[in-house]
């Protein structure tokens, strides 16, 4: 695993992680001292101790606490010369499980509400107030550390992706509302959008069918006002999305491990490394860039980027799929030209790239690290075939081949594949797939679509295509007559016919001579088709702007707002999974949490200290649910007592927290077991 070999970063993530957890029990700790609490220990982690501390003893290993008995034992006893009396009373531990902490106060137990001790400094001898002070302290402290930790963080500068569109999904929210690549999304629903953070988490916990109201400023200085209304999308796990990602500039990716980015190249498509660490893209099939005009230069860097991107997704756009030159410019100035064919950009939500029902095959676009056919398969790999014991699929589509992969690697046999591969067939046979993730099984590799060969793999259901019953296997010919030679050539010339109007196609199925069907495209059909977009499949580097100001009591208030925006969405999501518009596999435990913090902190410091005040904030949120065994539990007990003069029966407690255990025990087994599926 990557994120393994990352030891700073998981030695800082740890740290980080141990603070918030100190800072929350620090809440109860000093809540418990001021309102006049005997604290027996104040422990991170749990466990056993490693270290202990306490005032007039010193440092331990271990616990202090069977000295202490000791000498109480021999002080008892009449031994001279020892006075406990000078010992603190609280003992600070350092335990052996670094997964949270507590605070143990003389007559209080999380797990025995029939704790008690007659010592009027017993949290039981305390009053209904300050026992809520006491509870409530930690959840406080989380929301202030959350709050200064994004202070912080904007007083250093948070390199942040700005509120840019990089791209544009096809048939997407975005697409349909007017939003263009280059454009700057100033505010989402009333709320100023500073970075591409923001637009993740508004648009994710939108309102489900409700239009958006977005003002824009376009790449040429325009402002408008427009509506959007976001939808569940696939690639953001059924999340709400818009069908936009953050800009990239045109220029190469910054690395600072090229061997790392060597190995990541071969095992991708060949246009991935078409610009080079170092480079800069300066012309588009010879025309320059907007950035490069005089009249431009006293732009800001991220609007130069703009103009540069919306003149560049215009140029691909534009190019009907047809080879695009880019001259580069490397850091001597030395000037080199390449082309690179564009691509089928990916359709937004689950829906496949079709043609009016006509799917393209599957190709191979990249393979990772841990791929069962890395010294097999290569990028560029047309899939020809699929064989198991229960049979063989011809052309499959992308779906339909993965559906195949995953039922032949639940049922433990191995498959062989069919490829082409520059005009040459090859088979390799007898794989052993792999688990890729979520329980699936897979070759470990990225799919696209065959876009230079216009063979149907899969027809769609109820499509113009199937009610003139093309065959899956079918390679077109002509369309009214123009030919066709790769679904470019397809997309064109059906994007410009009519809807529900007869269009000839001629086609070719293996071992037969060329037939003809007549369809009839729906308005939605044709709409679809006149959507696709193209794209480059470049490296390119992440456009970034850091959002920071000197002015402290500014940072203070975003660190508040930002805070509250973070424990208003946790609330949200709750409120979706319970409604069903949000899965609860969504949900991430101590592993995924883990191994997202390493990908954060590896970003840099500023992205490791937005990811825990996040943390920080979501805890507050986790530790005050009204569930018996945390803090919110507890402080739902003490309303109820409250309002009715007296305690819940020891009885009713004893059952509310065995069954708080048993949901946190079965979320967390829950969560755990997700995470290591999806990761491991």
């Amino acid at each position: 695993m990557e994120w393994l070999s990352s030891s700073p970063s998981i030695i800082l993530l740890v740290l980080g992680f141990g603070f918030v957890i100190f800072f929350h029990e620090l809440g109860h700790f000093l809540a418990a001292k001021w309102v006049g609490i005997k604290v027996e220990q104040f422990a991170v982690g749990f466990g056993q101790a490693i270290l202990s501390w306490r005032k007039g003893m010193g440092v331990s290993i271990g616990s202090s606490g069977k000295k202490l008995e000791e000498l109480k034992r021999q002080e008892e006893s009449g031994v001279a010369g020892i006075d406990t009396g000078r010992y603190g009373e609280t003992e600070y531990r350092l335990n052996w499980i670094p997964l949270g902490g507590y605070v143990k106060m003389l007559g209080q137990d999380d797990l025995n509400p029939n704790s008690q001790a007659e010592d009027p400094r017993a949290y039981n001898k305390k009053s209904i107030g300050a026992r809520m002070i006491v509870v409530s302290a930690g959840v406080i402290m989380n929301i202030i550390l959350a709050a200064i930790g994004f202070m912080v963080l904007f007083l250093m500068g948070f390199n942040a992706p700005p509120a840019v569109v990089g791209s544009i999904a096809a048939g997407s929210p975005a697409q349909r509302a007017g939003l263009q690549v280059g454009d700057r999304i100033l505010y989402f629903n009333g709320a100023y959008q500073h970075d591409f953070t923001k637009i993740s988490l508004n648009v994710a916990l939108a309102q489900p069918g409700m239009p958006i109201p977005i003002y824009v400023e376009h790449a040429d200085g325009r402002r408008e006002h427009l509506t959007i209304e976001p939808e569940a999308d696939s690639a953001t796990r059924g999340f709400l999305g818009l069908g936009v990602s953050p800009a990239m500039e045109l220029r190469g990716i910054k690395t600072k491990d090229s061997a790392a980015l060597e190995e990541s190249l071969r095992l991708s498509s060949p246009a991935m490394s078409a610009v080079r660490p170092g480079e800069r893209i300066v012309k588009i099939n010879g025309l320059p860039l907007p950035s490069l005009e005089a009249a431009n230069a006293n732009l800001k860097h991220a609007d130069q980027v703009r103009r540069n991107i919306h003149f560049f997704d215009q140029a691909i756009q534009s190019s009907g799929g047809k080879p695009v030159e880019l001259t580069l410019e490397d850091a001597s100035g030395k000037l080199r030209t390449t082309q690179v064919h564009p691509t089928f950009g990916m359709m937004f939500g689950a829906d496949s790239l079709s043609f009016g029902g006509m799917v393209p095959r599957t190709s191979v676009v990249s393979l990772i690290t841990e791929s069962v056919v890395k010294e097999k398969i290569e990028p560029g790999d047309v899939i020809l075939a699929v064989s198991d014991s229960s049979g063989q699929k011809s052309n499959p589509s992308a779906e339909e081949l993965k559906q195949w992969l995953d039922e032949a690697g639940h049922r433990g046999e191995k498959v062989s594949v069919k490829v082409l591969r520059d005009g040459k067939t090859l088979a390799f046979d007898n794989i052993t797939l792999g688990n890729i993730g979520n329980r699936h099984y897979g070759l470990g590799v990225g799919l696209g679509f065959d876009d230079q060969h216009p063979v149907v793999a899969q027809i769609l259901t109820d499509s113009a295509a199937a009610k003139a019953q093309i065959p899956a296997g079918a390679t077109l010919t002509a369309i009214n007559g123009q030919p066709v030679r790769n679904w470019f050539d397809v997309q064109r010339t059906l994007a410009s016919s009519k809807a529900n109007q007869p269009i000839e196609v001629a086609y070719a199925v293996e071992g037969d001579e060329t037939r003809s069907a007549t369809i009839d495209l729906s308005a939605a059909e044709l709409t679809d088709i006149q959507s696709h977009r193209y794209t480059l499949p470049l490296l390119l580097q992440e456009l970034i702007e850091p959002r920071q100001t000197n002015n402290p009591a500014l940072a203070a208030w975003w660190g508040v707002v930002e805070t509250r925006d973070f424990v208003l969405q946790f609330y949200l999501t709750l409120k979706r999974m319970v409604q069903g518009t949000i899965s609860y596999t969504n949900m991430m435990g101590p592993v995924g949490i883990f191994v997202a913090g390493t990908h954060f902190a590896d970003k840099g410091t500023d992205w490791l200290i937005w990811f825990l005040a996040m943390i920080s904030a979501n805890l507050a949120v986790v530790n005050f649910l009204p569930i018996p065994i945390v803090d919110g539990g507890l402080f739902t007990f003490l309303i109820i007592e409250k309002i009715q003069g007296k305690p819940l029966s020891a009885r009713t407690q004893s059952i509310a927290q065995i069954v708080g255990l048993a949901i946190l025990v079965s979320v967390f087994l829950l969560v755990t077991y997700q995470d290591i599926t999806r990761h491991l």
